[in-house]
């Protein structure tokens, strides 16, 4: 028997077929996918721009299903139970014995762990219509969460994390940079989990309207408006408690480190390879932190709780839902940032 599947074949270049459904070990599941989102990674994968990825690879790490078969070893779950994966893979993933975890294992970092592995990056994911996890690695769904939420449990658990170290409240005023996916998903964080105020950055007409739609205070077009002047009004001249920067480049990187106040905190949130200019008598005299944002390593059944409590809208992050053979489409649409693109699905039948 065989499952349909998008298989990246090199740069470039996707294959939508029949492949073999993967075996399972004693401690595995078979996951039948339902939901599984296109990520800015798949794109760069797509692109060839990932240097640990190896070709042909099945991408999709941000997935949901139901479980179709267990391992032998496995006593917490059952078959048809609604569940979603964190896809990062660390040492008690592997069934290491406590005394054999890694240096950051040991010390509760498993994202930073020296045998990490992550499902639909350097192992077959969730473009596919079964997928081999760790149980470990799955967390079962609450009955009120629909799978096409459950798809959101990944992304979500990543700002989370990230929203973890700047520590904002309802008493800061908080820069998002970039209102693209992730941007969007942050801005409806912040709104339903911290009521902050919400200054967005963002170039493309739409995703400001999208901005303002998820709970952005204020919108700026940065091509046409001064980020800066009106951060200085609206801060009484002093800048931003907190700033996520969501695009991955060197210029908003700059712009939301110096565009903070004194003891402000910034979150390098968007992935890039580029190199910034940092005056380090500012970094000092002002007190600031400066973050980056690995995966999730703590945040999973947070991110499930948000979705049970209904108070991320989560089904209007959601632009394009698409059959697996249409996932190149929805990558070149992610690439082209369409107008009315936001998060894109790819769905397989329940």
């Amino acid at each position: 028997m065989l499952m349909k599947a998008g298989q990246f074949e090199r740069p470039f270049n996707i294959n939508v077929g029949g492949y073999d459904i993967p075996p399972i070990g004693e401690y595995d599941l078979l996951v039948k996918v339902a939901y599984c989102g296109i990520c800015g990674t798949d794109l760069h994968i797509y692109e060839g721009q990932v240097p640990f990825v190896q070709f042909p690879i099945i991408p999709g790490h941000e997935f949901s299903g139901t479980i179709a078969a267990i391992g032998s070893k496995v006593t917490n779950f059952s078959i048809g139970e609604k569940i979603a994966i964190n896809p990062n893979l660390s040492c008690k993933d592997r069934r290491y014995n406590l005394q054999e975890y890694c240096y950051y294992c040991k010390k509760n970092r498993p994202h930073f762990c020296t045998n990490w592995e992550a499902i639909g990056v350097t192992m077959n994911g969730g473009f596919s219509e079964f997928v081999r996890c760790p149980s470990t690695s799955a967390f079962k769904v609450p009955n009120k969460v629909s799978l096409k939420e459950a798809a959101f449990m990944e992304p979500i658990a990543c700002c989370l994390h990230g929203l973890r170290h700047i520590r904002i409240s309802s008493e800061d005023t908080v820069l998002v940079i970039g209102a693209g996916p992730i941007g969007l998903l942050m801005i409806s964080l912040i709104e339903s989990q911290y009521r902050s105020k919400i200054i967005v950055s963002e170039p493309n007409q739409s995703r400001r309207h999208f901005a303002q739609d998820f709970g952005a205070d204020i919108v700026i077009d940065p091509n046409n408006e001064s980020l800066k002047e009106i951060i200085k009004t609206e801060t009484d001249e002093e800048g931003v408690d907190a700033s996520i920067e969501a695009v991955g480049s060197s210029a908003t990187v700059e712009e939301a480190i110096n565009l903070l106040n004194k003891g402000g905190k910034a979150l390098i949130f968007g992935v890039s390879n580029d190199t910034i200019k940092l005056n380090l008598f500012e970094l000092y005299s002002k007190e600031l932190s400066l973050f980056g944002s690995f995966t999730n390593p703590h945040e999973n059944d947070e991110a499930l709780n948000i979705l049970k409590s209904k108070s991320l809208k989560t089904s209007e992050l959601i632009s394009h839902i698409l059959p697996i053979e249409r996932l190149e489409e929805g990558l070149k649409m992610m690439k082209t940032k369409n107008e009315n693109v936001k998060k894109i699905f790819v769905q397989f039948k329940e």
